[in-house]
């Protein structure tokens, strides 16, 4: 007979912690991918609102002038309601992607604003009084803004994040309660939106409570970071080695929304006065802010990419006394000066601070990396097997601006290249650039983006706005991107030719395929369809995952399979390599991650779907790929 040995106390809190842990990590992948949702509306709403500005600012005549409206209006209405949108996609991604959470979410945000625009009384004398504050103008337009007009409290993407949350926690309680028969019509997910509405009172109140305080917190620390870069931009050297080194757990994109759409990242009023020089002479344009953008409302815009935004609808042609044109340094030069000498709150702008860095990775400094791991495989196979893994990565990088591609290529395969170099050269890159703002105007750029720092983006935010005397000054990032390319590829070809690192091409870890599978690969694009291949591909997944009994959850983020297994052990992270996976992380005890790239969220709908509908079938195990020699 055994004797099952008992655990101690000690060994008791470490499998707890351990669980704990991995539940953490899993509600903050989710969290990451419900953030990403609006992220992704931004590309599309940011190339019609960058080709709509430009038409509007260069058309002199009134068709020129509706068509660049009609272009610029609909991007521009998807940056005003950001908050909205990560109220509804938090709600669905915590809810298994629920329709009536996401309408839930609707009510819940409105209300929430509206409770709180009840509460504002306007005084003759330019105060406001808000429950037991009492706001000056510039504190009231500091802390308040427009948002589906509604005079809410401004606070951003923080506001429409607690909302989803809210949701998602009363679908999770109510989804399923029953109600006595008199009102059983509201049994179920339709008592959701209900419950929805008086909660989002309470938190309203809440908000109304607590928020002035902390977003007179947020303001503040937004000056703190911005004057931290005036001291040779410690902000971004900060902010761009975090940024990569939070890529492979999917955090950084919580980091990203903090500093682009919060006021931690800048904050602008367009209710403010334009000053510009005259002879030496500061001088009051007599335009706001939102009267040079074309606003018919003006708003408070926080975070560095929702300035950008912002700004980039008041860059151009200029009818003002001795301006032809207002550059974007003309705008930050403005608000400086009204801030120390007038409002005299010494905050600083300070345009392009959190988005310029990842331009010098993305354009030429990753496909420098590309380059040298391909240059470092031995020719013939191992240089071929390089090229298939590494070109196509370098090119979404230069092109999208999407990195994690070439990233995870060698990420798992050198992770001190990835968090020692790439991450301190993305920093470096952000701190030359932020001292740049401060010290040299004259050639500081300010290039933002909608969705990722690739030359598509480059175009419109960089080329275009510099064309019509914006100021963006992108020929810099060009040339520091140059610049890194030949510094990428040095330290690259170095360093796996001096340590033997088996990148692509260099050893059995990055074998994707045998050559008979290639060639299969090859006969069945040319005679299968794309989605019965990908169907196969999602098959393929699940066998390799264990099988659908094996499978918790499925989900997915722009490159990574997000998968909650109950046994990992079972999980075959070889044959999900050869499938295409770039690598395969285990986040917690009952998370299984694997990078396909663009195709992790195809994978995730077909993987869905063929287990729902109860197509999977058991296939024959693989065999192990044969070895690739040196």
């Amino acid at each position: 007979m055994q004797i099952k040995k008992q655990q101690t106390f000690g060994e008791v809190l470490t499998k707890k912690k351990k669980e704990s842990n991995g539940t953490v990590k899993e509600v903050i992948a989710k969290l990451s991918r419900g953030l990403m949702l609006p992220i992704a509306m931004l590309p599309i709403a940011g190339l019609s609102l960058g080709i709509g500005t430009t038409i509007v600012s260069q058309a002199s005549s009134e068709i020129g002038q509706a068509i660049g409206n009609i272009l610029m209006m609909p991007g521009s209405v998807i940056f005003a309601i950001l908050p909205l949108l990560f109220a509804i996609a938090i709600a669905i991604t915590f809810t298994n992607d629920s329709g009536t959470a996401g309408l839930s979410a609707l009510v819940g945000y409105a209300v929430f604003s509206v409770f709180q625009s009840a509460l504002i009384i306007g005084r003759p004398d330019g105060y406001h009084d808000f429950l037991w504050y009492h706001f000056d103008s510039d504190m009231f337009n500091s802390l308040f803004t427009n948002i589906i007009g509604i005079d809410t409290l401004s606070s951003s993407i923080f506001g429409g994040i607690v909302v989803g949350a809210l949701v998602a926690y009363l679908y999770g309680r109510f989804k399923n309660i029953q109600l006595p028969k008199l009102i059983g019509f509201f049994n179920g997910v339709r008592f959701i939106p209900i419950v929805t509405f008086g909660a989002s009172c309470v938190l309203g109140m809440l908000f109304a409570m607590i928020w002035p305080m902390i977003g007179i917190g947020l303001y503040y620390m937004g000056i703190g970071l911005a004057y931290s870069g005036k001291y040779g931009g410690i902000n971004s050297l900060i902010y761009g080695i975090f940024n990569r080194m939070l890529v492979p757990f999917g955090l950084h994109h919580i980091l990203n929304t903090t500093l682009w759409f919060t006021s931690v990242g800048g904050t602008l009023n367009t209710a403010e006065q334009f000053y510009y020089q005259i002879d030496g002479v500061w001088t009051d344009s007599g335009y706001t802010y939102a009267a040079l953008a074309h606003d018919k409302i003006a708003s408070i815009v926080n975070g560095d990419i929702n300035i950008q935004i912002e700004v980039s609808k008041m860059i151009g042609k200029s009818t003002l006394p001795h301006l032809s044109h207002i550059t974007i340094n003309d705008i930050i030069a403005s608000y400086n000066f009204s801030h120390d000498q007038i409002v005299q709150d010494h905050s600083l702008l300070a345009i392009g601070q959190y988005t310029n860095f990842a331009y010098i990775i993305g354009l030429f400094g990753l496909p420098g990396a590309a380059l040298g791991m391909l240059y470092a495989a031995p020719k013939g196979d191992g240089r071929k097997l390089a090229a298939s893994i590494v070109i196509p990565g370098a090119l979404v990088s230069s092109l999208t601006g999407v990195s994690e591609a070439i990233e995870f290529t060698f990420l798992f395969l050198a992770p001190w290249l990835f968090w020692g170099f790439h991450a301190v050269m993305s920093g470096i890159g952000g701190m030359i650039t932020t001292t740049l703002i401060y010290y040299a105007p004259g050639i500081a750029p300010h290039v933002t983006f909608s969705f990722a720092q690739g030359f598509l983006d480059f175009v419109v935010y960089g080329v275009m706005p510099d064309a019509r005397g914006g100021g963006t000054n992108c020929w810099i990032l060009l040339i520091m991107s140059l610049i890194y390319l030949p510094i990428y590829f040095g330290v690259f070809y170095w360093a796996i030719k001096k340590w033997n690192l088996q990148t692509p091409g260099r050893g059995t870890a990055t074998k994707l395929f045998s050559k008979a599978d290639w060639v299969k690969k090859q006969n069945d694009a040319k005679n299968t369809s794309k989605p019965t291949a990908m169907r196969d591909k999602a098959l393929e997944v699940i066998t390799a995952y264990g099988g659908p009994d094996n499978i918790i959850n499925i989900d997915a983020c722009i490159t990574k399979l997000r998968i909650q297994v109950k046994d990992k052990k079972i999980v075959n992270s070889d044959r999900l390599k050869q499938l295409g996976a770039l690598g395969v992380t285990h986040p917690s005890p009952q998370s299984v991650y694997a990078v396909f790239g663009n195709e992790a969220d195809i994978i995730k709908n077909l993987m869905k779907d063929i287990i729902a509908k109860g197509e999977y079938r058991v296939e024959e195990k693989p065999k192990t790929p044969p070895t690739l020699k040196n």
